[in-house]
């Protein structure tokens, strides 16, 4: 099923989590993510440190609870998110335009797709062979924070028809992002930079990252035995990583990075954050770059990277 959305990048990871207050607190005080938008009715935060609307989506469990959109519609029906995972991985597209031309393709494979109006961005919705979420999404709006930002926490979804009216080709991303800071935080990222995704099931994994999500493959390795394949999006970075594990092994979201707004000592860092958290972090290196890395409080590891390119500062 060849389809190829052709994102540009991993714009963010969306997680089911089971406290979302602990969550919210651990990602701005900790991580240095900032909270920029809530919507309490249906338990839901987002954290960006400027670059795009949300690098972090934190979603509670459902705990027998259906959520309503601002539509009235079931947003999130209680059979979903019934334990902490992955929701999703989001994909930020060039426009709206590749974004609705990608759908098209799509619908002749005869399959449905759930298409989301979020305000800030239209999204495509569809799961890989192992059942993992991906969102395809374009922004639709050209300053996020006149909808993500504190002052607010409605509803922002509703349904989508992606073919009601003509698509608009203005990517509304922006491409130097001035990036902020949390204040107190022992970390500072920019930007989230890549995940990797454990599975038994290489092969049909493989072939819907580069078919259907239009990635492009970079190199496969074999280490102990198992493969390992990236994958980048359009700006030509290493967005994912699919690992091959045993059949018996846990599969699904296995870590995700965040790129660092300075460069710094590793080793330090992580004995500062285990000081001030009582956090233990480690200090890895995988075959492209040493990281610190630690667990947030559901058991998602989370990996901090040293920058490769220089970004601009927002003013304080």
């Amino acid at each position: 099923m060849t389809i190829r959305f052709h994102p540009r990048r991993l714009g963010h990871v969306n997680l089911w989590v089971h406290d979302l207050e602990r969550s919210i607190r651990f990602y701005e005080t900790v991580c240095g993510i900032a909270l920029v938008r809530r919507e309490r009715d249906i338990l839901i935060g987002f954290h960006s440190n400027g670059n795009t609307h949300h690098d972090i989506g934190l979603i509670e469990t459902s705990k027998g609870f259906d959520r309503i959109g601002r539509d009235g519609s079931v947003q999130i029906p209680k059979t979903r998110g019934v334990a902490v995972g992955l929701n999703h991985l989001g994909w930020e597209m060039e426009n709206e335009a590749e974004l609705v031309a990608a759908y098209q393709r799509a619908l002749t494979t005869g399959d449905r797709y759930r298409a989301l109006d979020h305000l800030i961005s239209h999204s495509i919705y569809l799961s890989d062979p192992d059942g993992n979420g991906h969102e395809f999404y374009a922004d639709a709006i050209p300053d996020w924070r006149v909808v993500y930002n504190l002052d607010r926490d409605d509803e922002v979804t509703a349904h989508w028809d992606p073919l009601a009216q003509p698509a608009d080709a203005t990517p509304f991303y922006v491409e130097q992002a001035p990036i902020s800071r949390v204040d107190g935080a022992p970390l500072h990222p920019s930007h989230l930079c890549g995940a990797t995704i454990a599975t038994s099931n290489f092969e049909a994994m493989w072939a819907f990252f580069a078919e259907v999500a239009g990635l492009t493959p970079l190199d496969t390795q074999r280490r102990d035995g198992k493969r390992r394949a990236q994958f980048a999006g359009g700006v030509g970075r290493v967005d994912l990583t699919l690992a091959e594990v045993a059949g018996d092994a846990r599969r699904g979201l296995q870590s995700f990075t965040f790129e660092l707004d300075e460069t710094g000592d590793l080793m330090a860092l992580g004995r500062a954050l285990s000081a001030r958290t009582g956090i233990a972090a480690r200090v890895d290196r995988d075959e492209r770059r040493e990281a610190l890395t630690f667990d947030d409080p559901d058991g998602f590891a989370l990996r901090f990277v040293n920058p490769l390119h220089a970004r601009q500062r927002a003013p304080a």
